[in-house]
């Protein structure tokens, strides 16, 4: 990419992240498909492993990678579960719902994805305590005279010719800002970025590799051997992957310019929030200042020829020689994969997802990435689908598995855990499903579906739609064709077609989460109205009827704004932390506490220890006084929300995305409470109604009367016939958690309009006759209040 590119791009950013917090959160809801089909179906995965300096017996766990190599490794008391091996036919699918809008959450068809003969060969059951213990065995591998791209590292050169080079390829990517994604000149010989080029498939044309005349490869066994001289059957496939340097990077190795301007100059730029990410290219790693990480990034090849720009950070504090478990790290979309690893706090998802610094500290490899179609990695966006950024995962996995740093439970399967959030988790659920390498997820506001997210009851998301489209335009991702004219549609005429759903189906990990056998530890956020709590919710009982070791978190946060509480972190550190030195690590000491744990309005923490937490007495309020709805659009709706500013800046940006209480409204109000409830869970809305008019559909929403905030910003739409005959209507609304004290009240709305929903045409009247509101409870005993009970 020309550095007139990287100038543009930043400016688009800096356009996105005015328009609110859709690109704060740096989340994504479009899709891309490729313009060439053939490309998934024409290379198998690049899988290629190193020797382990770990073994795994039958249930018996391997010791902790982060203990000195020289040392025989204590292994931790509980092993980590193993994989469920994938069978090789595919699987009855489920049932479709026949009509919009009614489709359910996961009701997409099952898709059982073929995974190789390597992933095979685990079984999923639950962790238990090693019995004994195998000895670690440490192997020498010689190093070959030509490395492998995947290991080979930059020669060194006397200053004179790199600072040579760096300034002419400076100055060349400068000149030439139109060079679109060509790469920039290297430093070394340029045989590598042939390779790269010629493994690309860049016009829809299939990809070539001549492995025998230009890779060296790495056997089962951990020698590194020429590919001509494997036996067929026992060659692993290639993990292509090239080694990137850049443009300053050789100017920090001058004597005195570097060390006292380069670096420093690196090293700031390197702190700024995206911005450093986004010129990583260019301006490389600061020298000495990564937090005792010596991080290098390379391109790796995925299955179809693209290019995923890959980035390793190995984990600090350990011994030279030592191996350790290593945390693929997703990027939301819009963002580039992160490169800072001193960050305690994600930059912009700060007490919502892990920071990097403390994995790294904690013993983790941390890999980062830029997603396919954006940044510096080839290929269109395709929202996560599995035949396409799964399968860059897969190959990613695959290099990860040949790097000395990484511990690995059998050669070819690195010991892995995955975090991110939104487009980040989206792709753990797709990559654990297709991929059995995988130990553990930890999937943080993620979706289970996109038609029950993004076309709730058959009503799109318009707001969100328009302002995540407008992220990828402006930081120029390159996307499948699909999505835009889609988007179109779907504003012109205030529906999802049908070929559009099919289409958010196939990309929606709710086809797959049966294939999962990875723990997984499940986080969503109580005001995210994009990806909200019914998406983690049919996701956990998925996996939980499947028998997979599963958590779930409801923390204050999401796409949203956290408003009614403070957001401080904690729970999702912890919880992130725990389950992956469970899972991850293997450490049986390690006690990952109750299956289930949520905030509420005012902060308090609570938990359960199974999910969902058993149900209490509803709570149950009725009217049969009538009432009359004028359906005007925009006006007297729900929101815009401008206390959202109380979130900060980019939150009060978005306001229009959060619900507000509305002035023209059908509204119940619940009896005053005489004890403490927990209210966990979907109200149910039941109205009679009669109506004329073109609007297709009306929205309800739960006001706290104590705060006049809605309840987590949920706002849920109701299809309506406005025919003139008489309707009743019987439907959940979002899910919610909300403590309702002595003395308390919320009160249901039924409005005309909701900003996040907004339509661009309706008119009318609706009469309602009857509304009946019923709020599930949870059972008292066994809920566990108060952060001390929380404490793993």
């Amino acid at each position: 990419m020309g550095a007139g590119d990287y100038v543009g791009r930043i400016g688009g950013l800096a356009v996105a992240l005015g328009i609110g917090a859709a690109v704060f959160v740096g989340q994504g809801v479009a899709s891309a498909e490729p313009s060439s089909p053939s490309g998934s179906e024409s290379s198998s995965e690049a899988t290629s492993g190193t020797s382990s300096s770990e073994s795994k017996q039958g249930a018996e766990e391997k010791a902790d990678a982060s203990t000195d190599s020289s040392e025989t490794k204590t292994a931790a008391a509980e092993p980590k579960p193993t994989k469920k091996k994938k069978s090789s036919t595919a699987q009855q699918p489920a049932t479709h719902e026949a009509v919009k809008p009614t489709r359910e959450t996961g009701s997409a068809t099952a898709r059982t994805v073929q995974a190789n003969a390597t992933e095979s060969t685990k079984k999923a059951d639950e962790p238990k305590v090693a019995e004994g213990l195998a000895p670690t065995v440490s192997v020498t591998v010689e190093k070959p005279k030509e490395q492998s791209p995947a290991t080979s590292t930059v020669k060194a050169k006397d200053p004179v010719t790199v600072a040579t080079v760096a300034v002419s390829s400076l100055v060349s990517a400068v000149l030439n800002p139109f060079a679109g994604n060509t790469p920039t000149a290297p430093v070394e010989s340029p045989l590598p970025w042939m390779m790269m080029a010629a493994a690309r498939q860049e016009f829809g044309r299939t990809p070539t590799l001549d492995k025998a005349a230009s890779l060296v490869t790495t056997s089962g066994a951990g020698d590194p051997v020429q590919p001509s001289t494997l036996a067929a059957a026992d060659a692993p496939p290639a993990v292509v992957a090239i080694p990137q340097t850049s443009l300053l990077t050789p100017l920090q190795q001058l004597p005195i310019l570097g060390p006292m301007f380069v670096t420093p100059v690196v090293a700031f730029v390197h702190q700024i929030p995206i911005i450093g990410d986004i010129l990583h290219p260019i301006i490389g790693y600061p020298i000495g200042m990564t937090g005792g990480t010596t991080p290098r990034d390379v391109k790796v090849i995925s299955a179809d020829g693209t290019a995923i720009y890959v980035h390793f950070f190995p984990a600090q504090g350990a011994a030279l020689g030592t191996t350790a478990p290593t945390i693929l790290d997703g990027p939301g979309l819009g963002l580039p994969g992160d490169t800072n690893p001193t960050l305690v706090d994600n930059p912009f998802l700060a007490n919502q997802v892990i920071g990097f610094a403390p994995l790294l500290k904690n013993g983790y490899n941390v890999v980062t990435w830029d997603p396919r179609g954006e940044w510096s990695s080839g290929g269109s966006l395709d929202m996560d689908n599995p035949d396409f950024e799964g399968q860059d995962m897969k190959a990613i996995i695959s290099w990860i598995a040949t790097q000395p740093e990484v511990a690995l439970d059998s050669p070819g399967d690195p010991r892995i855990g995955m975090v991110g959030a939104s487009y980040g988790g989206g792709i753990q659920l797709v990559t654990a499903a297709i991929d059995p390498r995988v130990d553990a997820i930890v999937p943080t506001v993620a979706w289970n579906n996109l038609n029950t997210s993004l076309d709730k009851n058959g009503a799109p998301k318009t707001s969100w739609g328009i302002l995540l489209t407008a992220a990828l335009l402006l930081t120029g991702a390159r996307v499948n064709p699909h999505i835009y004219p889609a988007l179109v549609t779907t504003l012109l005429t205030g529906a999802v077609s049908p070929s559009d759903q099919d289409f958010l189906d196939e990309r929606s990990p709710s086809e797959l989460v049966n294939q999962i056998s990875a723990p997984t530890l499940l986080i969503q956020g109580t005001v995210d109205n994009l990806f909200t709590l019914a998406e983690a919710d049919v996701t956990a009982k998925a996996l939980i009827a499947h028998g997979v070791p599963t958590k779930v978190v409801w923390f204050c946060g999401g796409h949203g704004g956290c408003i009614s509480s403070v957001n401080d972190g904690e729970v999702v550190e912890r919880a992130t932390m725990d389950w992956l030195n469970r899972y991850v690590k293997g450490d049986g000491s390690v006690v990952t506490g109750p299956q289930f744990e949520w905030v509420d309005q005012n902060g308090t923490k609570f938990s359960s220890n199974m999910y969902p937490v058993p149900t209490g007495t509803p709570l149950t309020t009725s009217s049969s006084v009538g009432q009359t709805l004028p359906l005007r659009l925009f006006f007297g709706g729900s929101g815009p929300n401008f206390r959202a500013f109380e979130a900060g800046l980019f939150n009060g940006a978005s306001a229009f995305l959060f619900g507000a209480k509305a002035t023209n409204a059908v509204e119940l109000t619940t009896a005053a409470q005489t004890t403490t409830s927990y209210i966990v869970g979907a109200p149910q809305l039941e109205f009679t109604y009669s109506g004329t008019g073109i609007s297709k559909h009306v929205y309800a929403q739960l006001v706290d009367d104590t705060t006049g905030l809605v309840l987590g910003n949920q706002v849920t739409p109701i299809p309506v016939t406005l025919d003139g005959g008489t309707h009743s209507v019987k439907i959940p609304l979002e899910m919610v958690a909300h403590t309702l004290a002595p003395g308390e009240t919320v009160t249901l709305q039924i409005v005309a309009s909701a900003t996040t929903y907004q339509a661009f045409r309706g008119s009318g009247d609706l009469n309602v006759s009857s509304i009946k509101l019923t709020l599930p409870t949870a059972d008292a005993l066994a809920v566990t209040p108060s952060a001390a009970a929380l404490v793993a």
